[in-house]
């Protein structure tokens, strides 16, 4: 479940991207104009830097259009934003692989200790957007960080970990305290 509202992407993604490859160019810019501002963001959060996140918002797109002349599309059992997902990602580890230091595989963060590595957010809260959003503008850049890209863009522990250019185990350290802020300020109303 999603708490901020986005497009629905769970459809298959094997019926669409049959349908793309056979499109004419006008469809597939509409399809990158569809989605280029999800990649953008996500590739922002991992760079800072609206140019690199440009860069690898182009190389997505390029790998998506490069990689659907060779599947078979037929055999596709992902819903369509995994598939797309992992093109931007991809690209994060790329960046990440020539611009950051490497990730401190001991990170002073342990998800056991303070129960980030099992708490299910989906069943904690059910209210509005629009309240979260504010809660959400008064967390520390990191955390709002992996919140978006948990609750909005769906990714998984392991690719927000790659966007980010964090220990799994500290992502989910930054979600749970994300969580909890959250919640006590939806408290206060």
């Amino acid at each position: 479940m999603s708490i901020l509202p986005r497009s629905s992407l769970t459809q298959p993604a094997g019926p669409f991207l049959a349908d793309l490859k056979k499109a004419d160019t006008e469809r597939r810019n509409e399809f990158v104009w569809l989605h280029q501002d999800k990649f953008y963001t996500i590739a922002f959060m991992a760079t800072g830097s609206e140019n690199h996140a440009s860069d690898l918002t182009i190389m997505a797109f390029q790998n998506i259009f490069n990689q659907l002349k060779a599947i078979n599309t037929k055999t596709m059992e992902l819903p369509l934003w995994d598939w797309l997902a992992m093109f931007i990602v991809d690209a994060c580890v790329e960046y990440h692989e020539n611009f950051s230091p490497p990730i401190n595989s001991h990170p002073k963060t342990d998800p056991s200790a303070d129960g980030s590595a099992n708490m299910d957010w989906e069943t904690t809260i059910i209210l509005g957007p629009q309240r979260v959003k504010r809660c959400l503008t008064q967390l520390p850049e990191e955390q709002q960080k992996v919140f978006i890209l948990r609750h909005h863009f769906q990714l998984s522990y392991d690719q927000i970990a790659t966007v980010v250019h964090q220990a799994p185990e500290t992502v989910k350290a930054w979600l749970f305290r994300a969580r909890v802020q959250i919640v006590k300020c939806l408290g206060r109303g």
